[in-house]
């Protein structure tokens, strides 16, 4: 009895339907979904300007099963995401952090009102697993100084300006080139202000990935 319990806990569960899973905490079927939203050429930088920002990339379009993956991430249960975050985009990563020159990989910040209520900041763990796995130092040297609205609770022409002092960098940047990570880009407002007081702080150059790109 005890060895079949030990099966049932222990067995991967889809970071979607949480079905059980083969391999990359995925059922068959929500991978054949999820590779249908995959970005053509992850490495390649993606076609958006953001403000401050050397850069930018990701590895799924904010569609269908890649939005319903990070949405259950970000909301619900973050645990079989990030056991097979690597799985999914240790190659994207690895090439933007060397033809970039990473030398710091950062995320960014929630306030902490938010940690009260959801005990977990989804970007920083991603930025945690990723700076260990590609052996770069992770920093939390940028912090959320101000709490915001809710950015997708906001039309487009208010995101922005909800975002002015926001954050703060507290520690030395100078010289660095830096990845910031992110679970999803829309407008970039959220990069663009960290981006910019990275650069203030003296930062050399700042690239950011995000796991999806809602365009």
């Amino acid at each position: 009895m005890a060895d079949i319990l030990k099966r049932l806990f222990t067995v991967p569960k889809c970071k979607h339907c949480f079905k059980p899973a083969d391999r990359e905490n995925l059922c068959d079927s929500c991978r054949d979904m999820l590779d249908n939203c995959r970005i053509k050429n992850p490495a390649l930088p993606i076609n958006k300007k953001i403000d401050m920002v050397n850069e930018s990339y990701a590895s799924y379009k904010y569609e269908k099963r890649a939005r319903q993956v990070i949405t259950r991430a970000k909301f619900q249960n973050p645990a079989p995401f990030l056991a097979s975050l690597l799985d999914d985009i240790s190659i994207d990563i690895n090439r933007i952090l060397s033809q970039n020159n990473i030398d710091m990989v950062v995320s960014v910040p929630c306030h902490k009102s938010k940690l009260y209520r959801q005990e977990f900041d989804l970007p920083s763990e991603m930025a945690k697993r990723i700076a260990k796995h590609c052996n770069v130092p992770y920093s939390v040297c940028v912090v959320k100084v101000r709490r915001t609205d809710k950015q997708h609770s906001l039309p487009k022409e208010k995101r922005k300006a909800n975002l002015v002092n926001a954050f703060e960098v507290q520690g030395n940047v100078s010289g660095r080139n830096i990845l910031v990570i992110d679970d999803v880009i829309t407008t970039g407002y959220t990069v663009s202000a960290v981006a910019t007081e990275l650069k203030l702080a003296g930062r050399n150059r700042v690239y950011v990935w995000a796991y999806t790109l809602n365009t």
